[in-house]
């Protein structure tokens, strides 16, 4: 019976470690944004990684596309700003039917705060914020980025599926509140583990969408602005992920 379980530990761990692996390497396929400068580019970003994870949690950018490059964000404090917090769940699209005083009833001050402590206690929650011109209108916005502290790992089957974490969100220029409007303008809240990058100064967002036994997903880019009120400037990208079939080296 103990050669019995030894070899069945044996055999799962052997296909844990063939899946992980086949969530180690991959090609990718633009399906949606032929033609379009950014999204051609970021294809050979992809490619120049050849032996990096799926891109479900880590986006690299290779320094030889000098077009791209990512925000220089700064760390602020989050329990002496949990304001921001708050007012980023009254902002929450099911909370739009309530009045402040409903939403208070519903989710009181003194109860969300001390469950936010303990979250705060639990996992290393992280706020980060850069000034940004997300609306390319010649003015910064402050876009705030909250990581919630979810693991995330490609060769963990739930996470390569439904990747989680990241919040983004844009402040009112005292920098004291969220932007409601605006955040959901420009910045409409998505799954994906979404994340931001610049091309030629331009904001875009990136999320991945994966397949369960990594069968594997899709990768999305896409930026939103308007260059007349009501008419949007619209550019998306869509990647297709193809898990290797062939063993890393």
């Amino acid at each position: 019976m103990r050669r019995l379980r030894q070899g069945s530990g044996f055999v799962l761990g052997l296909l844990w470690f063939m899946m992980a692996d086949l969530a180690t390497a991959g090609s990718y396929t633009l399906v949606v944004g032929k033609g379009i400068e950014v999204c051609e580019a970021y294809l050979k970003n992809l490619k120049s990684f050849p032996k990096h994870p799926p891109v479900v949690c880590e986006r690299p950018l290779n320094p030889k596309f000098t077009d791209f490059s990512k925000p220089q964000w700064q760390p602020l404090e989050v329990w002496p700003n949990r304001h921001l917090l708050r007012q980023a769940r009254r902002n929450e699209p099911f909370y739009f039917q309530f009045s402040d005083e409903e939403f208070e009833k519903r989710d009181p001050y003194d109860k969300w705060e001390a469950n936010m402590q303990a979250r705060l206690a639990e996992r290393a929650m992280t706020f980060e914020i850069a000034d940004l011109d997300v609306d390319q209108d010649g003015t910064t916005e402050t876009v705030l980025r909250f990581d919630i502290a979810f693991p995330c790992d490609p060769a963990n089957e739930s996470q390569f599926a439904t990747p989680a974490g990241i919040l983004f969100y844009i402040l009112t220029p005292d920098g004291q509140g969220i932007d409601g409007q605006k955040t959901r303008l420009l910045l409409p809240s998505s799954a994906g583990r979404p994340d931001l990058f610049l091309h030629k100064g331009r904001v875009f967002f990136s999320e991945w969408g994966g397949n369960l036994e990594f069968k594997g997903g899709h990768f999305y880019l896409w930026s939103q602005i308007y260059i007349a009120p009501g008419v949007p400037d619209h550019k998306a990208c869509k990647y297709k992920y193809r898990s290797s079939t062939k063993r890393r080296k």
